[in-house]
């Protein structure tokens, strides 16, 4: 009688592992998705399986750095203009790397709210960046590229990583208008 009850609960059981892992997987494999910002702010996130934005925004990131240090990870659409890529970097940091056409860079308010501790303005080859640093210890790095606008921010960066990492970002990551 053991056999008889417990045998058919596990069926049961292993079935709705399967059924949820399938579900899961099939979630994940949609592109683009989109996130909605909580109800009173304007923000609006749409996720891509690639950084080409030409279909909505116009244009695409063609360039950005990916090697054993900085991993980039997912790729968003920001109100339909900046485009985001979300960096992993090693050996325990988070960035976001954000681009726009000139004026249309969204930087969220938690890095432009407060007064900055410092903010320090350096060449990166003929690139003028803007590195700056909040009492909440955000900081981000800005610069100018072209058209395009861009800044990597991080919320808790440790032994200004950024400042490690300026170059990278700067250097390699290009973007191009699609249409």
């Amino acid at each position: 009688m053991f056999n008889t009850v417990w045998f058919p609960l596990f069926l049961v059981a292993a079935g709705a592992v399967v059924a949820l892992a399938a579900a899961l997987a099939r979630g994940s494999a949609s592109s683009p998705s989109t996130l909605s910002a909580p109800s009173g702010t304007c923000d609006y996130q749409e996720e891509y399986t690639s950084p080409d934005f030409g279909d909505t925004a116009g244009f695409a990131i063609t360039s950005y750095p990916s090697n054993d240090i900085l991993i980039p990870g997912r790729f968003w659409l920001i109100n339909g203009r900046t485009a985001e890529i979300e960096y992993n970097i090693v050996p325990n940091n988070f960035a976001r790397l954000r681009v726009a056409e000139d004026g249309n860079l969204d930087i969220p308010d938690a890095f432009t709210d407060n007064e900055h501790e410092s903010a320090t303005t350096y060449p990166v080859g003929d690139i003028e960046v803007t590195q700056s640093q909040s009492p909440g210890r955000r900081s981000m790095l800005q610069w100018r590229k072209g058209e395009f606008e861009y800044v990597l921010l991080s919320e808790e960066p440790e032994m200004n990583v950024l400042g490690g990492v300026s170059t990278d970002f700067v250097t390699q990551t290009e973007a191009n208008k699609t249409s």
